[in-house]
């Protein structure tokens, strides 16, 4: 975490509940008559303790923003969750309009908020809007170059065109996502793609541009990528040009029960 956090107890609304101790993984309070005690700050900072106090007791600095009454508009319907996932399409025709910044914050909100493990949050995203055109530019050239050699070995690539959209597809915005961990960045794509879907834009996994973000020490520089992050994917953005009008079926999944 890039701040520091510590946890304490108001001892005027603390009523020894014992509730933090209980849900608390790095076994950080200690419950008397007198209320909570923080034995260490040596925690995650997961926010349980938090979150679970019924007299909103405990608190944690370093934070911009204060925590939030859980209200039922926070649940959400199984058949509607279900169905927006069923509906998903990787989108690759766009509309020309301009995906505003309030809804590009709130895309990046819902990574933000999307689990990490160790609750590291180490997730960043770097937004290409007003330079997306020069990024493709970079990641094309480099692709036609790779290409000419993939050719000879990989057959399927001899059929595919990489023109000067060949990455974006004309979409006004494109999120890469960094982090130290794969898996948390991973993680926090796939919450902010339901979070995309919700504003009715389309998504595109671009695999390719990721590609040659990891290959192109220029890209990766322009992302301002340190030693320690990996590029984990991109998001591409756009109002779709398309209507799909049925789910597309998938094969049955492989479960072990033991």
């Amino acid at each position: 975490m890039k701040n520091e956090h510590i946890v304490t107890i108001d001892k005027k609304l603390c009523i020894s509940c014992g509730l933090c101790q209980k849900d608390c993984p790095a076994n950080l309070f200690v419950i008397s008559d007198e209320g909570a005690e923080v034995t260490t700050q040596g925690c995650i900072k997961c926010g349980h303790c938090v979150a679970i106090c019924p007299r909103n007791a405990v608190s944690i600095s370093g934070f911009e923003d204060e925590p939030e009454e859980l209200t039922s508009y926070m649940k959400v319907d199984v058949k509607s969750l279900m169905g927006q996932i069923k509906a998903r399409r990787s989108m690759r025709h766009f509309t020309p309009q301009d995906v505003s910044s309030d809804i590009v914050a709130q895309i990046i909100e819902a990574g933000r908020y999307t689990p990490s493990g160790g609750n590291k949050q180490t997730v960043s995203y770097v937004v290409l809007k007003e330079n997306i055109d020069e990024y493709e530019r970079i990641a094309v050239s480099l692709f036609r170059r790779i290409k000419k050699l993939a050719d000879v070995f990989i057959s399927k690539f001899r059929n595919i065109d990489i023109d000067d959209h060949f990455f974006f597809k004309g979409a006004p915005v494109a999120i890469v996502i960094k982090s130290t961990d794969m898996v948390d960045g991973a993680l926090a794509a796939s919450t902010m793609e339901l979070m995309a879907q919700a504003h009715s834009l389309g998504v595109l996994y671009s695999g390719f541009f990721t590609r040659a973000a990891r290959l192109s020490r220029k890209l990766r520089k322009n992302l301002s990528t340190s030693s320690h992050e990996k590029i984990v994917t991109t998001l591409v953005l756009g109002y779709p040009t398309v209507t799909y009008q049925r789910t597309a079926q998938k094969e049955r999944p492989t479960i072990q029960f033991d």
